[in-house]
Order: C-alpha cells, then sequence, then structure tokens
C-alpha cells in the first residue's frame, strides 16, 4: 500500500506539472483555430506537424523512454557512477548522430513521405508543396526532442517528475507567440508557426540540462557503438519505434485517409486528437511515466509477481478515470470543441465536424489507456517484440476498419477505427502478458468496474440536463458559455464522485488516503 501512495503521489506530481503545461497545450491550438481554422494551411501544418510528433513519440519520448529507463535502472545498480555517466553521455552523442542522420533523410525525402502520408493532397499541388515544405522546416525539431527524452529519462530514474513534465509549456509558448506574430509579418502565417515549433523544440531541451548535470551528467564528447548498454538500448530502441507507438501511427493512418475526404477533415481530425491528448496527458501519461521506472526496478530484481500488483492496481487507477472521462467527452463533445475552437476562421460546421470525431475517438480512450499501461510493464521486462507484433495487427486492422467506416461515417469513421484497433491491440497485450506471466486476480477489478459504470452513467445524464438547465447558447457571450460547460462538468465529478461513495468504491480510497497523507 505504501507503494501504491508513493506511485499515486509521484503521478499527481507529474499531474499538475502537465496540466499546467496541457492548458497551454489548449492556448497554442486556440491560437492554430483562430489563426489558420480548419484551412488548406491547417490542413498541410496538421499532416507536417504529425510527423514530426510521430518521431517524437516514437524515436522520442516512447521509444526513448521504453529503450533507456530500463537499462540506465538496471546499469545503476550493477556498476560505478563513474561508469554510470561514461554511458550516459556516450550515449547522448551517439544518439544525437544518429537521429540527425535520421532528420538528414527526412528532408532530402520529404516529398515522397509526404506522398505516403497523405497521397490525397497530389491533387491539391499548393497543398502538397506546403506539406513539404513545412516537413522539412519541422525536421530538426526531432534532434531536440529526443535529447530532452533521454534527459527526462535520466531524470525520472532518480525520482524527478516535475521538471521534465513542465517542460513542453516552453515549447506551447514558443508556438503560441508564433501564432500570434506570424500574420503580421509573414505572406503565409503557417511558415513562421513552424518556425515556433523548432524554438520551443531547443527551449523543451535546455530547460532540462541543469538539473541532469546536478545529478551528473557531463557533456564531454565522446561516440560509441559498441558500448554494451548503448547495444542493449539500441536492440529494445528498434522494435520500440514501432511497438509503442501504436496510437501514433493508427493516427498517421487517420490523416492519411482523411487527405482523401473533404478538405478540412484533416484539421478536424488534429483538433480532436488534441482534446484526446488532453484528458490523456493529465492522468493516464503521468501514471505510465512514474510507472516504467517503477516496474523497471522491480524486473532488475526478477520480481514479477511485483510487476503484476502494480500494474494492476494502475488499471484499477486508470478505469476510475478514463472510464468518467469517456462518458463526459461523448456527451458533451460539441459544446467542448464549441467552447474551446469555434473562434476566428473556426467555424460552426468546423466545431460539428470535429465533435463527430471527438465522440467516437473517445470510446477508445480506456483501451489506449491501459495499452500505454501493458506496453510499459512488457518495457520494463525488456521485452520490446511483443508489442511490436500487437501493434502490427492493430495497424492492420484499423487501416481495413478505415476503409469500411470512413465513406458511411466520415471523419467519425475515421476516429471509430482507431478506437476499435485501440480495444484489439488491448485485448492481445493483455492476453500474452497473463499467457505469459500469470493471470491477474481479477475479482476486485471487474466489481470495481461495474461501480465505475454505474456512477459513470448517472454522471453522463445529469451533464446535457445540466446544460439544458443553465441554457447554454452557441449565440450568449464566450465568457458565460465557458462558465456553463465548465461548471457543469465540475458538477459532473462532484456527482461522480457522490455515487462512488454511496457504492462505497476501494479505488475512491486510494485518492482519499493519498489526499491525507499529502495534507498531513
Amino acid at each position: 500500500m505504501e507503494k501504491h501512495h508513493r506511485i499515486l503521489k509521484s503521478a499527481g506530481t507529474i499531474s499538475l506539472a502537465t496540466s499546467l503545461s496541457r492548458i497551454f497545450g489548449y492556448v497554442r491550438d486556440a491560437a492554430l483555430a483562430s489563426v489558420l481554422g480548419a484551412s488548406l494551411s491547417m490542413d498541410a501544418f496538421a499532416v507536417a506537424y504529425r510527423l514530426a510528433n510521430l518521431f517524437r513519440r516514437l524515436v522520442g519520448e516512447g521509444g526513448m523512454s521504453a529503450a533507456f529507463v530500463p537499462v540506465f535502472v538496471q546499469y545503476r545498480e550493477e556498476h560505478s557512477q563513474k561508469e554510470l555517466w561514461e554511458f550516459a553521455r556516450k550515449f547522448f552523442y551517439t544518439l544525437a548522430l544518429v537521429i540527425g542522420v535520421i532528420v538528414a533523410f527526412e528532408i532530402a525525402f520529404a516529398p515522397f513521405i509526404v506522398r505516403l502520408m497523405a497521397p490525397g493532397f497530389l491533387g491539391t499541388p499548393e497543398k502538397f508543396k506546403l506539406t513539404v515544405d513545412l516537413t522539412r522546416l519541422m525536421a530538426p525539431y526531432l534532434i531536440f526532442v529526443s535529447l530532452t527524452a533521454f534527459s527526462m529519462g535520466i531524470l525520472n530514474s532518480f525520482g524527478y517528475f516535475a521538471v521534465p513534465a513542465l517542460g513542453p509549456i516552453f515549447f506551447n509558448v514558443a508556438v503560441i507567440c508564433a501564432a500570434l506574430i506570424s500574420p503580421y509579418f509573414m505572406a503565409e502565417p503557417v511558415m513562421g508557426i513552424a518556425f515556433g515549433v523548432l524554438i520551443g523544440g531547443v527551449l523543451q531541451f535546455a530547460c532540462q540540462i541543469p538539473l541532469s548535470v546536478k545529478q551528473g551528467m557531463r557533456f564531454q564528447f565522446g561516440i560509441s557503438f559498441h558500448h554494451e548498454a548503448i547495444r542493449r538500448v539500441g536492440a529494445l530502441l528498434g522494435p520500440s519505434v514501432f511497438g509503442i507507438g501504436i496510437l501514433q501511427i493508427n493516427l498517421l493512418v487517420d490523416s492519411l485517409m482523411a487527405s482523401f475526404l473533404r478538405e478540412g477533415t484533416v484539421s478536424q481530425i488534429y483538433y480532436a486528437d488534441r482534446v484526446m491528448e488532453l484528458v490523456l496527458g493529465i492522468f493516464v501519461i503521468s501514471l505510465t511515466t512514474v510507472l516504467l521506472p517503477d516496474m523497471a526496478k522491480s524486473a532488475a530484481r526478477k520480481d514479477i509477481n511485483e510487476v503484476k500488483k502494480t500494474l494492476l492496481f494502475s488499471f484499477r487507477v486508470t478505469s476510475f478515470v478514463a472510464i468518467p472521462a469517456t462518458v463526459g467527452l461523448f456527451v458533451l463533445a460539441d459544446p467542448i470543441i464549441h467552447v474551446l475552437f469555434e473562434r476566428g476562421r473556426f467555424l460552426s460546421i468546423d466545431t460539428e465536424r470535429t465533435a463527430v470525431a471527438l465522440a467516437y475517438y473517445a470510446f477508445g480512450l480506456y483501451f489506449i489507456s491501459a495499452s500505454k499501461l501493458i506496453v510499459s510493464a512488457f518495457y520494463a521486462l525488456q521485452d520490446s517484440k511483443t508489442p511490436v507484433k500487437v501493434a502490427f495487427v492493430a495497424l492492420i486492422a484499423n487501416v481495413v476498419l478505415n476503409f469500411i467506416l470512413m465513406h458511411p461515417l466520415k471523419q467519425g469513421g475515421i476516429a471509430l477505427a482507431t478506437s476499435l484497433a485501440s480495444a484489439l491491440s488491448c485485448v492481445q497485450l493483455l492476453y500474452i502478458f497473463q499467457k505469459r506471466y500469470g493471470a491477474f486476480e481479477w475479482q476486485k477489478f471487474v466489481k470495481g468496474s461495474i461501480k465505475i459504470a454505474i456512477a459513470s452513467t448517472v454522471m453522463g445524464i445529469f451533464c446535457p440536463a445540466a446544460l439544458h438547465a443553465f441554457h447554454f447558447q452557441t449565440d450568449k457571450p464566450l465568457a458565460w458559455k465557458a462558465a456553463v460547460l465548465f461548471g457543469t462538468i465540475g458538477l459532473g465529478v462532484l456527482i461522480y464522485f457522490g455515487v462512488a461513495l454511496l457504492l462505497r468504491m476501494e479505488e475512491l480510497d486510494f485518492f482519499k488516503k493519498f489526499r491525507l497523507r499529502k495534507a498531513a
């Protein structure tokens, strides 16, 4: 139980920092919506930025954390401090060299990459060329974000979570400033916004250097492809690039399919995804960030039962948060998109279409969350092959489902395909993990999930009724609409917790005990 409180405390710290970062992230996306709307320029930026994000998640934050953290934790337990930091500094420059080569290839082959990512843009030469230019301009961002992920892995391994979680604020501020300034100085504002992405990447990395140096990191030059630990990270990183990035690859498939639909669809998919990322980032990603080094320590001690206990605890906590969030996003999708984005060049028709995509994405929220947790467990056990195999099956399923659903449901079909593919991935990962390491004790989880579903249903009925009672109307002032919407969300959360108390949910006890311990 002591360990569970420590995990929640660390996750809570990251959640607070991440929440602040996500607020700035929303301001960034709102600025993009106001300046670019769901236009040709925004379609081009969404595809180019999604490519940058894909590499960030696969090679940077996602793959790097999954491959580097378990090896770094184990190396720290088995070697001296001098050997540990020699490994770290050599890996730093080796990583920079490898990523630099990838960036060079991305710049050189940008037209080919865009053809693969958005073949529908070939029918609009202006959009295709702009996407290529933006892809090349933002390519170096990968170098800085990969080095940021390296520093974040070191700091997380030492129990420092707040500074890495606050880093994206610097990135968001840079893009916000670029979005607000560019229309006054550039004929094509989206190019200025792309420069902002680069500057933000530099700032995000720079803010972590002082604390990394304080822990013992030194930056004397050194490259090695033969160092035993570096080779182990490389062996894990290769498969991780595909395995841990299933969601991002599926979202890339979404953009590809959306490029064949009406103009603005790519942008609408992008905005819906950003709202999903907002919800995921506040707690679920924070929890997985804490769990990876924790489970890596258990795995290094060969304590599989402790890994399983930690993972099951995480499932229960995630259910308590993700299931009501799914219901809330589904029933409030339209007013959420309206309040967050409908201004400037973002029109009411864009709100309607983006809300449809968000509602269908919401179906996959829990499965995406659970998959992230299970994948973290596999990587903590230094098994990167299993997630690759599962990701490949889910990717094929996503492509097939997109072809089936995208024409009758448009952007909604694309989002639903991703949700269904995420569910398939979650089931596969869970089945393989239990077959290999033994079954979980599901009784309390199932009992708790039923109670969570009941409380979420009550909340889901209350929220639309509250909006109607408070006369939420699109022609009202923005401040009034925001107050009504967020007031309704706040009341919905209170309703959810009230029913949770009545049903005596054990999951609620985790948070209550954590809160009391923190207050003490």
